[in-house]
């Protein structure tokens, strides 16, 4: 069975949820390129991506695509997408896409993957009120759908009998070889917090920097792994440079190194439906990377009752970095590998074929 994964957003300077389920699977990813870091950017980018030819290299497909106007660019995309489907003789589709593509007009079985929760209207994220039904119809269209968590596959099974949530996984062998690069970083003797991950403005991190800047002293440090070429995240970056480590982005076969120098992990989200219903893989890293972990209270997050993650308000982060220390604890992280949910989401495709 060959299977084609379109992401919900492209990037290989992450660990991608869509990437690894594909490489576990022996499946193909569609590639694509596009910089939002101004409209200059973002222009020049949906350009590049709309010249490009038809190819597969590796595991890795391209073709032209189209962005605006969406309903126009989605009719002319699924077009194309049909035309590699017969091509390179395509069974099913693995869409985690909200916008490029039109599901009912796909012409094999599709699975939607729904990478997070974009069920609700958040302006914030861009999900207006058109776009949400433009989801729910594509979903009704899918021959099945693949949750991130069971708070959303409650929500979809409203729409779609056949649901089944397949979390976020992790790697467990690397964390297993990881080091700790507090030496490199001349850290050795301090407490070390920090976060990993996407740097947007929903994420909190700002308030971060600042309970962090807070409880600041010469025997704690705070680095921040990511980055973004947003003006929010640049200016972040000028506000707290002499605070903070900002390390850039990260190779992916490296971030196990950067999870294991951390003695406390941070996940500061600000708190809404998308931010609630959402399973962040840095929740189970830091985990993995032997830190404790301090978060605002999302939802999902306290259903797991990972026992080395401690709950709080953004205004209470300062207390909570001043008294928590980083322990020992138990914990199988064995069901989250990601071996192990590319093989559920293989069982879940043949099931509803």
């Amino acid at each position: 069975m060959k299977i084609l994964f379109i992401p919900h957003v492209p990037n290989k300077n992450v660990i991608n949820r869509v990437y690894e389920l594909a490489k576990n699977s022996d499946g193909i990813v569609l590639d694509w390129y596009i910089d939002n870091s101004s409209l200059k950017n973002k222009i020049f980018s949906q350009a590049k991506t709309l010249m490009k030819t038809i190819s597969l290299n590796e595991n890795f497909l391209s073709l032209p695509l189209l962005f605006k106007p969406e309903s126009f660019a989605s009719y002319i995309n699924t077009y194309m997408l049909n035309q590699v489907v017969k091509k390179y003789k395509i069974d099913v589709v693995v869409n985690a896409n909200a916008l490029l593509f039109d599901v009912e007009r796909i012409e094999v079985p599709v699975i939607y993957d729904l990478v997070d929760d974009h069920l609700t209207k958040n302006l914030t994220i861009g999900l207006t009120e058109k776009r949400v039904k433009k989801i729910e119809k594509d979903i009704k269209h899918a021959r099945g759908v693949v949750c991130v968590t069971e708070s959303i596959e409650e929500k979809v099974k409203k729409i779609h009998p056949k649901t089944i949530t397949i979390e976020n996984g992790v790697y467990i062998d690397k964390f297993k070889k990881a080091r700790s690069l507090k030496k490199e970083f001349g850290l050795e003797n301090k407490k070390v917090f920090g976060y990993i991950g996407g740097v947007e403005e929903w994420t909190g991190i700002e308030k971060a920097c600042e309970a962090y800047k807070q409880i600041k002293s010469s025997d704690t440090a705070m680095m921040i792994v990511g980055d973004s070429k947003s003006s929010f995240f640049q200016n972040l970056k000028k506000r707290f440079k002499n605070d903070i480590i900002f390390t850039g982005a990260v190779a992916p076969n490296e971030v196990a190194n950067y999870f294991k120098t951390l003695d406390i992990g941070l996940i500061p989200f600000e708190l809404n439906d998308f931010t609630n219903n959402a399973f962040p893989i840095k929740a189970l890293e830091y985990g993995l990377g032997g830190a404790q972990v301090i978060a605002t209270p999302l939802k999902v997050l306290e259903q797991k009752r990972l026992p080395y993650i401690h709950f709080c308000p953004i205004e209470d982060f300062p207390n909570w970095m001043q008294k928590i220390e980083k322990k020992e604890f138990s914990y199988d992280f064995t069901p989250y590998s990601w071996q192990n949910q590319a093989q559920k989401l293989l069982q879940f495709i043949k099931d509803v074929l």
